[in-house]
């Protein structure tokens, strides 16, 4: 569920492999809500509508049944998911209306009186509309905005900002037009950092629990696995001529800890029904 896009490659994401891993994850488990609009929203993508229909639809019943609280869509997902289902539907219904046209019958037929199919695309026109003005969200210190990819592009260009983009097959970190790719893990924990800590609240070994599966015997994570990851994500900030040093060491506490310290503005781009492991 959480790492099956990356099954491949650990900077990539991989349609198929997610598609996969998603399809294995809900033969063990069927009450995963998220798992079938992921399917949904691939099936979408590919314009398999009925395919599409089917799992949007599993996704709202699982989703009802108020189970697995890990699993469940969160309400911009569930938001989404009732406008995709209903485009499915509509889609469906104009292709077979497309297809009725072209039948060549040898029979005399009555016409359904009245029909008209014109509602169907203004609902789809309005539905995808609103899809692709609310698809990405736009993250700064002072907030958040809805967005369209080419909003999101737009801003790509910033200077002396630290961009966080999530929104393409590849994580990347964009300073001055400067791209460094990051793992999966180490966007999570770069973006952690820039929403979440300060001097007065920096991050521990213990905020960031969920990002490592690998614990001690004891189920804590070795300090110096936490201190290695920010060791590796500070040399990928370097990687993007960010010189100055950003994720600062917190001293005069009693644990290893670190915070980003704020000396350039950020920006987080990503799909706006993206969910993180740390913030589950």
């Amino acid at each position: 569920m959480e790492h099956g896009t990356y099954l491949k490659t650990v900077y990539q994401k991989d349609d198929r492999a997610a598609e996969s891993c998603l399809k294995k994850a809900v033969r063990y488990e069927p009450n995963l809500p998220i798992a079938y609009y992921r399917l949904g929203f691939l099936d979408y993508k590919k314009k398999s509508y009925t395919s599409a229909l089917r799992h949007f639809h599993a996704a709202i019943e699982y989703q009802q049944q108020k189970e697995n609280a890990e699993y469940r869509m969160t309400d911009q997902q569930l938001y989404n998911c009732h406008l995709y289902l209903a485009n499915c539907g509509l889609f469906i219904a104009t292709n077979a209306q497309e297809d009725l046209t072209k039948l060549e019958l040898n029979v005399n037929l009555v016409e359904v009186p009245n029909y008209e199919l014109s509602p169907f695309f203004e609902f789809i026109k309005g539905n995808d509309e609103y899809l692709e003005r609310h698809a990405y969200q736009m993250v700064t210190r002072s907030g958040s905005q809805f967005g369209s990819k080419e909003q999101c592009e737009s801003e790509l260009s910033a200077r002396n900002t630290i961009i966080l983009d999530f929104t393409g097959r590849e994580h990347l970190l964009i300073f001055n037009e400067r791209e460094c790719r990051l793992t999966k893990n180490q966007a999570e924990l770069l973006r952690y950092f820039l929403i979440n800590s300060s001097d007065e609240h920096p991050v521990t070994k213990h905020h960031v629990y969920d990002l490592f599966s690998r614990s001690d015997d004891n189920g804590e994570i070795p300090t110096n696995t936490f201190t290695q990851n920010v060791i590796r994500l500070r040399v990928k900030l370097a990687q993007a001529k960010i010189d100055f040093p950003v994720i600062e060491n917190k001293t005069g506490v009693n644990e290893t800890a670190y915070f980003y310290n704020y000396f350039f503005p950020f920006m987080i781009m990503h799909r706006s029904d993206e969910t993180f492991v740390l913030d589950q």
